[in-house]
């Protein structure tokens, strides 16, 4: 297939990742001959990189007018099928991936469409043959580190990640990736230090900030919390998920009346939020306001009546009344129905029930002496304890 200069130009600029001049230049080269096969080919592959499918489609089925049989533009189409669900198109990724001599694409997407049916197994196998065919190539580096996450092979994916950010220099998502790995394997220090490195490479990008801060109030980081939070709400500021986690963060610093007062401005922007409500209702009781926590509490209770938080924290409340565990146990139950097996809900549900039904407390005591939290655990073992005296 011969390239046209105008596709050859437009390649050398997507390859220096100027996405939206070797679109122009792409454009061009179809404008002087709509059949030049080698600027539709390069013209979907950029809108497959922006991640615009329905353009990526209308581009390949313009290839494929001309070239019916062209075995990378029928892989890319393909694997967008497959995605969807479609059983033939990841057997015909198989196929085209089969033959002999397959194209770099036709191994790539099917390795791709593997690991969204989450074959990671068969995944892997197919990313390592792509890697061979192009050796250091970050995408596929980073498909292949997903594929050995999906197998519970954490050092390895985290390898392959690493590996993946420093043959790119300029994405983020290796490293939001390696991160979020980190994270699994305890270490959030270096998750954090990742993270630094991803918002370097994007710094207009939001969802590192969120991140950045949502692991920060993790590892007990409230002040780095709030300037991440700051950042994301300078750069969204009509969200109430920003304002949201900009309140959470001053409350875990201790700083209630800052932390109130961007909370309401959450719940403004968010009125039907059992999270925001949640958050501000802990700041009030902290603040002596128990009427409109409670009130707050059970709006969220109405609004996610499955969700053990407001569940928990309602129960609390109402439990620091000399009549409250009545309530308390109403609330509880109802929660538990929706969510049978949280340990948190079994251990107020326990303390509710310890002075009146002592057998059905020790009960839902023991459940919640199986949960991973320490502070439950050890609250579970004390109510046990106290119960069988």
């Amino acid at each position: 297939m011969a390239v046209s200069k105008l596709a050859a130009s437009a390649a050398r600029l997507m390859k220096q990742g100027l996405l939206k001049e070797a679109a122009r230049e792409f454009e061009s080269a179809l404008k002087q001959d709509p059949k030049d096969a080698s600027a539709l080919l390069g013209l979907a592959r950029l809108r497959l990189a922006q991640e615009d499918e329905d353009a990526a489609r209308t581009v390949l089925r313009r290839l494929l007018e001309l070239h019916p049989t062209h075995p990378e533009a029928l892989s890319h189409l393909a694997r967008l099928e497959a995605q969807e669900g479609n059983e033939r198109a990841l057997g015909l990724l198989r196929e085209l991936a089969s033959r002999p001599k397959p194209g770099f694409f036709e191994v790539l997407n099917h390795g791709r469409a593997l690991l969204h049916a989450e074959q990671h197994e068969a995944a892997t196998a197919e990313l390592e043959r792509a890697l061979r065919l192009q050796p250091g190539n970050p995408q596929v580096l980073t498909y292949l580190g997903m594929a050995l996450q999906g197998r519970k092979q954490l050092d390895a994916a985290l390898k392959r990640y690493q590996e993946a950010a420093a043959a790119t220099r300029t994405e983020h998502l290796p490293l939001l990736l390696a991160s979020r790995v980190q994270v699994l394997q305890g270490q959030v220090g270096a998750a954090l230090a990742t993270l630094r490195q991803a918002i370097l490479r994007a710094p207009r990008e939001p969802s590192l900030y969120r991140e950045f801060a949502s692991l920060c109030l993790f590892a007990g980081a409230p002040d780095a919390a709030a300037r991440a939070a700051i950042e994301l709400r300078l750069q969204l500021p009509e969200s109430a998920d920003a304002a949201y986690l900009h309140g959470l963060a001053m409350f875990v610093a201790g700083k209630d009346d800052d932390a109130e007062r961007i909370l309401r401005e959450a719940l403004q922007k968010a009125t039907g939020s059992p999270d925001v409500r949640l958050a501000l209702a802990k700041v009030l009781r902290r603040k002596g306001n128990d009427a409109e926590a409670q009130r707050l509490l059970e709006e969220a209770v109405a609004l996610a009546p499955g969700e053990p938080g407001p569940a928990n924290d309602l129960a609390v409340l109402l439990m620091s009344r000399p009549s409250g565990k009545a309530a308390a146990r109403a609330v509880l139950e109802k929660a538990l129905a929706a969510q049978p097996e949280d340990p948190g809900l079994h251990l107020n549900l326990a303390l509710a029930l310890a002075d009146s039904e002592p057998k059905r407390a020790r009960t839902h005591a023991q459940k919640a002496q199986a949960s991973k939290d320490t502070r439950i655990r050890e609250q579970a073992d004390r109510l046990m304890a106290a119960l069988a005296q």
